[in-house]
């Protein structure tokens, strides 16, 4: 499985773990939301429009998880939510009742920095037990509730070391724990393993999915690194210049993506332009003309209706992991191969260039290994149902698929 597919499609090719995946997206679906931003907006004394306008829900359970490029106001966003940036338009609403003027302390949401921000002179189960100090609790269940939290955290050696004498590994458990022993209705994660090396990364993202299944709570995590994205999340907020381009289910973001910008933002993707000649009888299917031949896309996640697209210049994408070798499927493209990159226990890549349009550039990825080699000459192809139509660059006014997104 390659980094930047979503754990949705972990299962693919094995029916009973796919009915399962099915099963836990239906679950999702039918969960309350307890978190809801409408029209958020965010402008800074200086003139700065950091969030503009913005709409998105989060369902109770779910692992939220906010990305987009530097300065695009992911964490503005998330400081909004906590209280520590005030919202200068739209509403917060949290299960149910509107946060937005609330106190940070009064908000019932939980907070992880991305450098932890442990107390130094207080001992791990002293930073564990300081925020319940504010709860006024009976002593006997914040004892209990520090127990519980330490020993699921596997902090219960450590109760009386100091912060500077524990591993980063460890350091994020205290944390986690400090917060979820508050148990809040919503724990905010700002980049928390921003400055962790990658094997490190990854032995953290697993403990981080193994308390959220453990608590149940709702997550909303915040990253630049896309591929960290698709590991962790159940839903993906994808956001551009101050803007929300998709909120979804993270297999909808990466299968159906609603925009050019979320094509090649989110996972790798190859895109192709052309003129729609014309649609199928009952719409499904349209019939795209570019410089590599005439193609079949899908139609239904367009804006627009099919009829309405025929004769305008649109995009479309195709994943690598959906182009496929031989002449079995209707979308074909004879390519010379330009370079096969074979990676241990993850198949290979296989990079290409179409004989009709030398300096165009198409990527295959395989779970399995290859036969071609550097300057084969093969067909590549792919079916309409694979081939996600575009007919939105980007929700930001102004933004061009060449220069802005593909960079030609």
């Amino acid at each position: 499985m390659s980094d930047t597919e979503p754990r949705a499609e972990k299962s693919v090719g094995a029916t009973a773990e796919q009915t399962e995946a099915d099963t836990s997206s239906e679950e999702t679906a039918t969960r309350e939301t307890v978190l809801d931003v409408s029209g958020l907006t965010k402008i800074y004394p200086d003139g700065t429009l950091a969030v503009d306008d913005i709409d998105f829900s989060v369902k109770a359970g779910n692992f939220c998880v906010i990305i987009g490029p530097s300065g695009c106001g992911k964490s503005t966003t998330l400081h909004s939510l906590v209280g520590k940036v005030e919202a200068t338009e739209g509403t917060i609403t949290l299960d149910g009742t509107e946060i937005t003027e609330t106190e940070t302390y009064d908000r019932d949401i939980g907070l992880v920095f991305q450098d932890f921000q442990l107390f130094p002179h207080l001992t791990v189960e002293e930073n564990v037990r300081y925020g319940l100090e504010r709860l006024d609790l009976p002593a006997d269940e914040a004892d209990q509730r520090v127990s519980t939290i330490m020993e699921t955290m596997q902090l219960s050696g450590a109760t009386g070391r100091d912060p500077g004498e524990l591993s980063a590994g460890q350091k994020q458990r205290v944390a986690l724990a400090r917060s979820l022993v508050l148990e809040p209705k919503l724990l905010l994660l700002d980049e928390p393993l921003g400055d962790m090396d990658y094997k490190l990364q990854k032995r953290m993202e697993r403990e981080l999915l193994e308390v959220h299944r453990e608590f149940d709570t709702t997550f909303v995590y915040v990253t630049h690194d896309q591929t960290q994205a698709m590991r962790l999340a159940d839903q993906i907020v994808v956001m551009n210049d101050g803007n929300v381009e998709q909120s979804d289910p993270v297999d909808a973001v990466y299968n159906t993506p609603e925009t050019a910008f979320v094509a090649t933002f989110v996972g790798d993707s190859n895109i192709l332009r052309g003129t729609v000649g014309g649609t199928s009888e009952d719409g499904s299917v349209a019939r795209v003309e570019t410089d590599l031949g005439q193609f079949e896309t899908r139609t239904d996640n367009l804006d627009a209706e099919p009829s309405e697209v025929v004769g305008t210049d649109l995009a479309f994408s195709i994943r690598p992991q959906h182009l496929t070798l031989g002449e079995g499927v209707r979308n074909t493209v004879q390519c010379r191969v330009e370079d096969v990159i074979t990676r241990p226990g993850k198949g290979a890549q296989v990079v290409l260039s179409p004989l009709s349009a030398p300096t165009a550039e198409l990527q295959l990825r395989s779970w399995e290994a290859v036969s071609a080699r550097e300057g084969d000459e093969i067909t590549v192809g792919w079916t309409p149902a694979d081939a996600v139509m575009l007919d939105r660059t980007s929700v930001v006014e102004g933004i061009d698929l060449e220069t802005d997104i593909l960079g030609e």
